[in-house]
């Protein structure tokens, strides 16, 4: 008699789709997401080394806003300083 060996079950998540997606797929759906959100533009991406004073008051912040995110400490500064800086028609 022949016996028919089971196949070992496949690790990981099962794909959401028919067929696993490439690694340049999933590239590419990460970075689409990330530009285009469900609820319109999603900002833009920056990466920046802060000078030691700088640093210093965004660490004060932090501590200031009950240890808020730093991005968020970031944008609410950029937001108000650029809202009393720029003058509106």
């Amino acid at each position: 008699m022949t016996e028919i060996a089971e196949q070992p079950k496949r690790r990981g998540r099962k794909p959401k789709g028919d067929r696993p997606m490439t690694n340049a797929e999933r590239v590419a759906a990460s970075r689409f997401r990330r530009r285009f959100t469900d609820s319109g533009y999603s900002g833009k991406q920056v990466s920046v080394m802060l000078g030691g004073r700088a640093h210093m008051a965004l660490d004060d912040l932090v501590k200031h806003f009950d240890n808020a995110v730093q991005k968020e400490v970031i944008e609410a500064a950029l937001i108000c300083y650029a809202n009393t800086c720029i003058p509106r028609d």
